[in-house]
């Protein structure tokens, strides 16, 4: 119960202070000219790095044992691990783009890259893997007990 717990909740924090940080930080301090509200937007972005990379690192370990758990229970089915396969996925290519599984330069600055924003690319994935994960819950059920 404590890994599903540790793992829901550092989900929660990566796509809530994704989603946060895009759609109420980030616009007021688009074009703004004002250097102490620049100074405050990559404060708050390395703030949050920090706290991104701990719920990262807890994703991954409480993940890594909730499936094997799983898998070894014998309740995983085809359509659990074709979900499973997706959810992971996208939630690496998450941590991908922001840079939080390496050390790139397009990390953790919601640059373009043509015509995409990779920010909003991130947050679109890990959402898809938060969307997906509570779906595997539903569909799946962990037996307490």
């Amino acid at each position: 119960m404590i890994l599903r717990l540790a793992h829901g909740l550092a989900a929660a924090v990566w796509v809530g202070g994704g989603a946060y940080y895009l759609l109420a930080v980030r616009p007021k301090l688009r074009g703004s000219d004002n250097e102490a509200a620049r100074e405050l937007g990559a404060a708050v972005q390395r703030e949050f790095g920090e706290w991104a990379a701990v719920a990262t690192v807890v994703m991954i370990a409480s993940g890594v044992i909730l499936m094997f758990e799983r898998l070894s229970g014998g309740q995983g089915t085809a359509l659990y691990v074709i979900l499973l396969a997706i959810k992971v996925g996208s939630a690496v290519a998450a941590f991908w783009i922001t840079g939080v599984l390496r050390s790139g330069r397009l990390a953790r600055r919601g640059r373009r890259t043509g015509r995409f924003d990779t920010a909003w690319i991130a947050l679109g994935l890990s959402a898809l893997a938060f969307l997906l994960g509570a779906l595997l819950t539903t569909i799946y059920p962990a037996e307490l007990g």
